[in-house]
């Protein structure tokens, strides 16, 4: 079983010993990316690692079209912000329409980098995690667990490659 992320805090469920979900219906997981091909992959590559996750992937300005629909049946949303500061520009407008729409599954961000700012944004947005991409596929997977578990993810500016555990 792979490692919990550092910076996780919180239980997750963890997957069925035999690999499958025991009965359990899938982590529906949201992937919020506007590079198709970046996305599509890391969806599959969650799909095919992971049988107790199920990740779709949807681009920005689809999943702002419809934010009731995308979120319908979505139990983590994960956008992934790249390089962007999390309060500004489009990936701001879609964290803060994720806030306000209500009841909502929790959000996390993917950043390239965590940054104090990205974390400080994400504390002031109540976003539930922020993962690195430099994190392994592993680490990424037990992360969207723990986060769907009621855990949290936070990163640690001082370690590399990022989040630590608190």
């Amino acid at each position: 079983m792979p490692r919990a992320p550092s910076g996780a805090r919180g239980g997750a469920v963890p997957p069925h010993p035999d690999g499958g979900t025991g009965g359990r219906a899938p982590i529906a997981v949201l992937l919020i990316d506007d590079r198709s091909l970046f996305g599509e992959s890391l969806a599959a590559a969650i799909n095919a690692f992971a049988p107790d996750v199920a990740v779709s992937h949807r681009r920005s300005a689809a999943a702002l079209a419809d934010l009731p629909a995308a979120l319908r049946g979505t139990d983590v949303v994960l956008v992934s912000i790249g390089r962007a500061d999390p309060a500004k520009g489009g990936v701001g407008q879609l964290l803060d329409a994720l806030a306000g729409s209500g009841p909502h599954p929790p959000v996390a961000v993917l950043a390239d980098r965590p940054s104090a700012a990205v974390a400080d944004a994400a504390v002031r947005l109540g976003l539930r995690g922020v993962l690195s991409g430099r994190m392994p596929l592993a680490e990424v997977i037990a992360a969207l667990r723990l986060i769907h578990g009621g855990g949290t993810l936070s990163p640690d500016p001082a370690a590399d490659p990022g989040p630590k555990l608190g």
